[in-house]
């Protein structure tokens, strides 16, 4: 049996997010290995990441494309080291081992396991293509096939439409946004907001019964 730390009740599933929980995401330690120039990673990883309309690209309305256009219309000279970073980004993602050995101990105490990411479709079409375990979840809602994006109360409904074996007062939602686990707490479900690729065992009591 699996239960969050200072709640007795028993889980039944756990939902996972993906980046810093799953998958650990340092952009500017892949950007140095790609051969970019260090003194260029810090405006790189603002005008990508940090742009306004990055959240569009997660939910699946803006594709890689626009933000590579986006981003070179801010930097023109920065435009062969965009389209670069741009090409490779889902390879800068690594597997938080502590996590995903975790996920495969809560299904063989019987847990279910299922996703629920911001994540735009090609980026995910390559996890599924490197990380295995992603297979071996109970079901998975991505941002950008749904089209909405956390804390949107939405995606969780999306989760418990697609999913309705999940009883969110028996499944503890995993995510390393405050605001997210924030809805997630407003839909029903137990709550864990994760410290960035911080380990999910230190919140959890098992036992043998």
């Amino acid at each position: 049996m699996i239960y969050l730390k200072g709640n007795k009740t028993e889980l039944k599933a756990i939902v996972f997010d993906l980046g810093n929980v799953l998958l650990a995401y340092n952009p500017a330690h892949f950007m140095f290995e790609l051969g970019i120039p260090q003194e260029k990673i810090p405006r790189l990883i603002e005008i990508i990441d940090g742009r306004p309309e990055y959240a569009e690209y997660d939910r699946g309305i803006l594709s890689k494309d626009d933000i590579i256009q986006l981003a070179v219309r801010d930097e023109p000279s920065m435009r062969r080291e965009i389209i670069h970073y741009m090409k490779h980004r889902a390879g800068c993602f690594t597997p938080i081992t502590n996590n995903v050995e975790l996920l495969y101990r809560a299904k063989e105490t019987g847990l279910k396991t299922y996703l629920l990411s911001d994540c735009p479709e090609d980026d995910y079409a390559y996890f599924k293509d490197h990380f295995i375990f992603l297979h071996d979840l109970d079901g998975e809602v991505i941002s950008g096939a749904c089209q909405i994006t956390k804390p949107n109360p939405g995606i969780f409904q999306h989760l418990l439409k697609t999913y309705p074996e999940i009883d969110p007062a028996y499944s503890l939602f995993v995510d390393d946004r405050e605001k997210n686990t924030e809805a997630g707490a407003k839909m029903g479900f137990l709550t864990l907001n994760l410290p960035a690729r911080g380990t999910i065992e230190d919140y959890l009591e098992m036992t043998e019964e």
